[in-house]
């Protein structure tokens, strides 16, 4: 008798254990997130001496071009149901638009975010940029034992240059993936920080001042 109830306890015991490692189904729950531009290490006296040319950006508010826009994603639960992903603020191009500038700040230039009817207390920029949100997602898959982690970003970025009214625009792309044993929300939302900063990063190396105005290379 006391075999089979120690049994018994096990077994409960195990399933309960099963259910806190692969995650109990949700409902609708909504986890939000925040994204945010990645901290760039100090920099190092020779970088600091090759600086590019300080420069006065505008970011204006991306436009969000997903086809899904009620949420950023979405985790499906291994016993069924799932728990809906959106970013902190609401709105995601927004967003975006905020972790491009506060990106390039780390880079030493003078940016700001360009909301319609705000003032512009830098007076006006050398460069504005706009851009279309293409693709802005983040899912989870739980499965026995770990949870399946996908992040990616599409971003159709257009430089307009005061100087000489001159365009430059640039397709930044990115997509990771990453497999956890124990899930928590913030694993995913690192996961989409470091996808956007490495899309960023590109645009960094692909691009160069010249005259105040922003080229490719």
């Amino acid at each position: 008798m006391e075999t089979h109830t120690f049994r018994l306890a096990f077994g409960i015991g195990s399933i309960i254990g099963l259910l806190a490692l692969t995650g109990c189904a949700a409902k609708g729950e909504v986890v939000y997130l925040e994204i945010q531009a990645v901290p760039a290490a100090p920099l190092s006296a020779k970088q600091q001496g090759g600086q590019r040319e300080e420069i006065k950006v505008a970011v204006e508010v991306f436009e969000d071009q997903r086809p899904e826009k009620n949420h950023l994603g979405v985790r499906t639960h291994i016993w069924g149901g799932v728990t809906y992903f959106n970013v902190i603020g609401g709105k995601e191009g927004d967003v975006v638009a905020q972790v491009v500038a506060d990106h390039l700040k780390q880079k030493g230039w003078r940016v700001w975010v360009r909301r319609h009817g705000s003032p512009t207390p830098e007076g006006d920029p050398d460069v504005v940029l706009t851009g279309q949100v293409q693709e802005f997602s983040a899912h989870a898959k739980s499965r026995f034992f770990s949870t399946e982690l996908t992040a990616k970003s599409k971003l159709a970025v257009l430089a307009r240059n005061a100087a000489d009214g001159s365009t430059t625009s640039m397709s930044l792309e990115g997509t990771s993936t990453e497999s956890v044993f124990w899930f928590e929300p913030k694993d995913l939302q690192n996961l989409v920080n470091l996808t956007l900063k490495e899309s960023l990063d590109k645009l960094m190396a692909d691009t160069k001042v010249e005259k105040r105005a922003l080229r490719l290379r």
